[in-house]
């Protein structure tokens, strides 16, 4: 295994994808109607479920607590002691907790032993599918520690060779893991619904692709796949700010996506297209969008473009696109009642003129009011964030851990 925050490039050599590449593909009006949310309903598996519920409570306290009695579990769970023992002994057998043993305490009585996560020996793999030539993962673990990387270049493969990459990715990360691995998290870009499946994601070419399907199937572990900027606001969530609170999160890197938090949870929408803003138009008079469309916001203020736009016209040209961005996410800020904003992007674009103008914008809008109780950061993107929201999103499917 390689040294931690090492990078391995592995090259698999396959034919280019042959497929034609007439342009963007994109959901008609009638597909996008067809697409809605799954609704959950309560079944006949009335026990099953509540021991599932248990199992996630008492992961979730330990996760939050540290290590407990099996007794402070009790009381802190509201379960009675034997259920709890129970299901403490339910998730030592699985090897997702581990028995520190008996730790003394000034009381009389038998002494009690302590149980805890076992941070370090579970992990989850996890893939960025997110770049254009390059497939990206990692393993972390469940205290979002990377512990290994790899990279594999796909030579701008889309359709079923991408696809293949990315279950090859997979399997080398697994050979390398040497702890158990509860699962794997893919972050992947465009449409994605809540089973996995990638409706459309015009970069890879991917209509309807059953990936979390495929990548479970291939590699006989549970996967869970979600929208890659909808991850990235999960991993600013859960392990750079744990605050839960309401946000708003812009990556401007691979063109604008959008991601709305609400009690630190991404929405995802009816069609699971919260946060899709790169297609609104902003400037009707502007430049042609591959969509077919003048003047959208992904042409304005999305990194590719904004880089072309500086390196023709020069810096400033930072300053209008940051307020636009602003002026775009203020009514969302207003509607939503939210608090924090956060935008990111290559740290030499979004730093300094077009971060002022992303504060001027929103401010533009906004009564003096709201705008005491706002938050707003803009700066550099952490590439890890898109891998620590896919590792979290394991953990919440499989440990019940948020």
């Amino acid at each position: 295994m390689t040294e931690p925050g090492e990078q391995d490039e592995v090259v698999v050599a396959r034919k280019p994808n042959d497929a034609d590449a007439r342009g963007i593909l994109s959901l008609t009006p009638d597909e996008l109607k067809a697409l809605r949310r799954s609704r959950k309903h309560s079944g006949g598996e009335a026990i099953h479920v509540t021991r599932q519920h248990n199992l996630s409570v008492i992961r979730r306290l330990l996760y939050a607590n540290g290590p407990q009695t099996r007794p402070e579990l009790a009381r802190l769970s509201g379960l009675s002691l034997p259920t709890v023992g129970g299901l403490v002994s339910e998730l030592v057998g699985a090897g997702t907790v581990h028995d520190l043993g008996v730790v003394a305490e000034a009381r009389v009585g038998k002494p009690a032993s302590r149980v805890a996560i076992d941070a370090e020996g579970n992990c989850t793999i996890v893939l960025d599918l997110t770049h254009d030539d390059t497939f990206t993962g990692a393993i972390i673990d469940l205290d979002g520690t990377v512990v290994d990387r790899a990279q594999l270049s796909i030579g701008g493969a889309h359709g079923e060779p991408a696809l293949d990459y990315a279950v090859d990715l997979a399997r080398l990360l697994i050979k390398r893991a040497s702890s158990q691995v509860i699962g794997i998290g893919v972050a992947s870009p465009g449409l994605v619904d809540d089973t996995g499946l990638v409706h459309v994601a015009d970069r890879l070419r991917w209509r309807d692709v059953p990936l979390a399907d495929t990548i479970q199937t291939r590699t006989g572990l549970p996967t869970v796949v979600g929208n890659d900027v909808n991850l990235l606001a999960l991993g600013l969530s859960r392990f750079r700010n744990r605050s839960g609170r309401d946000a708003i999160v812009v990556d401007m890197a691979n063109g604008v996506g959008a991601a709305v938090l609400e009690g630190g949870e991404p929405v995802l929408g009816e069609q699971f297209a919260a946060g899709e803003i790169a297609h609104l138009t902003v400037d009707p008079g502007g430049e042609l969008c591959p969509c077919g469309r003048r003047g959208c916001l992904d042409m304005v203020v999305g990194a590719p473009h904004l880089q072309r736009r500086v390196a023709a016209v020069g810096a400033e040209v930072l300053e209008p696109a940051g307020r636009t961005l602003g002026e775009v996410l203020a009514p969302i800020v207003i509607m939503l009642n939210i608090n924090v904003v956060v935008v990111v992007g290559p740290g030499g674009l979004v730093e300094g003129a077009f971060a002022d103008g992303v504060v001027d914008g929103i401010h533009s809008r906004l009564r003096p009011a709201i705008i005491e109780g706002l938050k707003i950061e803009v700066g550099a993107n952490d590439p890890d964030l898109v891998l620590l929201g896919a590792a979290a999103a394991v953990m919440e499917s499989q440990l019940g851990v948020r």
